[in-house]
């Protein structure tokens, strides 16, 4: 401090004070927002990984036990099955079930829960003979899997938005510290920009860790399908057998119909299973839509019998495979076929043209259309709506259209109107 004129000397011991005082409080308050910042950071990484490592284990946890409990329901509907059967299926379900309540707890989860326990014990307590009251709880059976699997994925995607928020909330946090560092003291801009430079690293850690569980929870999708499709060759050969045997009781020729469809049914849903868990990692290549729209009209041209084509192809070729195109259009004709409506014929037109530097393909149908709600779900995996649930099929086609055009850096959208027909339409880029 600098003393009055005429009493220099006197005020020695003041003028003694560091003058650099500021730049030790500025230093200090520095190092104790740096110690804070490091601290909050690895509070909310700590946090994060928590979270993720939870949502992963919970959902994996869910999807799995889900899965072992309608195979079990399937199993335990089944027309032929040995007292001592059932009995084993029963206490599977029993330990499935006590595994499954402490993870029951996503809103709408445990009622949900309650009332796929109280079908699974009516149909473990209905007699072999009702056996289309069995055949029913086990459909409603599926049907409640389903809401719970849907229950699982809503908990996921707001889970991962979740951790999406608290790490730009870390960011934001960190970036208004450093400006305040920067602005008590510009000389120590360097440590602040590798403090900084840490915490993006962290985060983005953070952001290639989740990528890596999800890849993972895609592999595992994929293994999995690819095991349950093994056991489903022997009984489809075995069934077929009894078909082909004129001596066969009409009783066991029936049942083993019912086997054999059953059996296409589950390797339909392990296939799309295993397009759905590949669909995000599509293959490289181009081809054109004339030529691949040719290819799958002679595929499917029994489950097209008496159904009108149109065809409007006027495009060039698009940055997608041929196998990937092929698959889009079998499962938006597929769909087509299915939801036809009962009163008129059933009239498909295929279209494709160019727009800018992408490629527009459109597949528009006169069938039963869907209204807001359902279409507004149409590319969610599993879900199916109201009018849906007495048609064959669990939700998968339109969800692996969308992943796949996603993937390619596309877009899919769905327009429909009741009693009138749907529009699928999908855009690629340019070859």
């Amino acid at each position: 401090m600098i003393g009055r004129p005429g009493r220099r000397m006197a005020n020695t011991s003041k003028s003694s004070i560091p003058r650099g005082w500021p730049v030790i409080v500025s230093l200090a308050l520095i190092a104790t927002m740096v110690f804070g910042m490091i601290v909050i950071e690895l509070l909310i990484t700590r946090h994060v990984a928590s979270r993720v490592d939870d949502l992963i284990d919970n959902t994996q946890q869910s999807l799995v036990l889900l899965d072992d409990l309608r195979s079990k329901a399937q199993n335990l509907s089944e027309p032929n099955i040995a007292p001592r059967e059932a009995t084993r299926l029963l206490e599977g379900i029993a330990i499935d079930a006590r595994a499954y309540d402490p993870i029951a707890t996503s809103p709408g989860e445990p009622e949900e829960w309650r009332h796929l326990q109280g079908l699974l014990d009516r149909l473990g307590s209905t007699p072999v003979a009702q056996q289309a009251t069995r055949d029913q709880l086990a459909n409603e059976v599926d049907a409640s899997v389903d809401r719970l699997v849907s229950i699982n994925a809503k908990e996921g995607r707001e889970g991962a938005l979740t951790v999406h928020e608290v790490d730009h909330n870390a960011l934001v946090g960190n970036a208004v510290i450093g400006g305040v560092t920067l602005i008590l003291v510009g000389a120590v801009s360097a440590v602040l920009w590798r403090v900084l430079a840490r915490q993006r690293q962290l985060v983005a850690d953070r952001f290639a860790m989740l990528d890596e569980r999800t890849h993972d929870l895609e592999a595992f999708a994929g293994r999995a399908a690819h095991d349950l499709r093994s056991p489903m060759n022997p009984i489809r050969g075995y069934t077929d057998l009894i078909l082909e045997n004129p001596t066969a009781a009409d009783e066991v020729t029936m049942m083993a119909g019912r086997i054999r469809k059953a059996v296409d049914r589950m390797v339909r849903v392990v296939d799309d299973m295993l397009a759905l868990s590949t669909a995000g990692h599509p293959s490289s290549g181009t081809s054109a839509p004339s030529a691949v729209v040719a290819t799958v009209l002679e595929e499917m041209a029994a489950e097209l019998s008496g159904v009108e084509v149109i065809t409007k192809l006027d495009s060039g070729d698009i940055n997608c495979s041929s196998s990937l195109l092929q698959q889009i259009l079998r499962n938006l004709l597929g769909n087509a076929v299915k939801f036809r409506s009962r009163t008129r014929p059933l009239s498909v037109t295929i279209e494709s043209h160019d727009i800018g530097a992408r490629v527009e393909i459109a597949v528009a149908d006169n069938g039963v259309g869907m209204d807001a709600e359902t279409a507004a779900h149409a590319f969610e995996p599993l879900y199916r709506g109201r009018s849906d649930r007495e048609l064959p099929g669990h939700g998968l086609g339109l969800a692996i259209v969308d992943r796949v055009a996603r993937s390619l850096g596309g877009t899919c959208q769905a327009s429909s109107v009741p009693d009138q027909g749907t529009r699928i339409t999908v855009q690629l880029p340019h070859a």
